[in-house]
């Protein structure tokens, strides 16, 4: 990229963010380079915007399982994406930069919420180092927590585990 550096410095007046990049690959690699580049950064927004959606629908499913919620949420999701792409690359930029701190005001006062749980958790784990085992949660060692689906007993979270003979 050190070939870049003299095309950044001849760019012209007022060419910022993307079109600067293509400017700088177009004048250092040639015309392809901007194509390239398009179809590079069509495939990460499509991958971005296919993922998100995917982990969306999996948190609104785990917080409800009413076909109507996980319908408005489909529909949000369409409608973020046609505005989205029309606006200008600010408004989407500020917009994303307000959605960040809202999910991590949410995530923050989610942490405080299950901070209880973590740390019956932790003494779990330490009590289990504490007696020599080798820490495994499973959901019978918590009765009191509600909605665990998986860790059913020892056997299925470790598997079956074929450990050569120690060596004395």
């Amino acid at each position: 990229m050190l070939t870049a550096v003299p095309d950044l410095a001849a760019a012209p007046e007022g060419v910022i963010g993307i079109e600067l990049t293509q400017f700088a690959l177009g004048e250092t690699l040639g015309g392809w380079a901007i194509i390239a580049l398009a179809f590079i950064i069509f495939l990460l927004a499509f991958s971005s915007v296919i993922g998100n959606y995917y982990y969306g629908e999996a948190s609104i499913e785990f917080i409800s399982t009413s076909p109507r919620v996980l319908f408005g949420y489909r529909v949000v999701v369409l409608l973020s994406v046609a505005v989205g792409s029309v606006l200008t690359a600010d408004v989407i930029w500020n917009f994303a930069d307000a959605a960040m701190g809202i999910m991590a005001l949410t995530n923050l006062v989610a942490v405080a919420l299950l901070s209880g749980l973590v740390f019956r958790l932790i003494r779990d784990y330490r009590d289990q180092r504490r007696t020599g085992k080798d820490p495994v949660f499973t959901r019978d060692r918590l009765p009191g927590v509600k909605g665990i689906a998986v860790w059913e007993d020892h056997l299925s979270v470790t598997g079956v585990l074929d450990l050569p003979a120690s060596r004395s």
